[in-house]
């Protein structure tokens, strides 16, 4: 697969966009880069050829407690 990258400047800043070096495995997969900042895109489906009315979609979001400055298990344990 040919690795494609191209970039934009918006607002003084230089994005980045780079497909196929990363999640090979995956139907689609980008990577976007702004700065020091990196995130991968990355959507995977199951052959079908049914037809459908509608695009079903998930997210999967994992709110972890390091993030919101909670700690399981409270102050108290020493």
């Amino acid at each position: 697969m040919n690795i494609v990258t191209r970039s934009v400047d918006v607002g003084g800043k230089t994005i980045s966009f780079e497909t196929g070096k990363l999640a090979k495995q995956a139907s689609g997969a980008i990577v976007v880069r702004c700065g020091d900042s990196m995130l991968l895109v990355s959507a995977v489906c199951a052959p079908s050829d049914r037809p459908a009315d509608f695009f079903p979609l998930t997210v999967d979001y994992q709110d972890r407690n390091g993030a919101n400055g909670t700690i399981p298990g409270g102050f108290l344990k020493r």
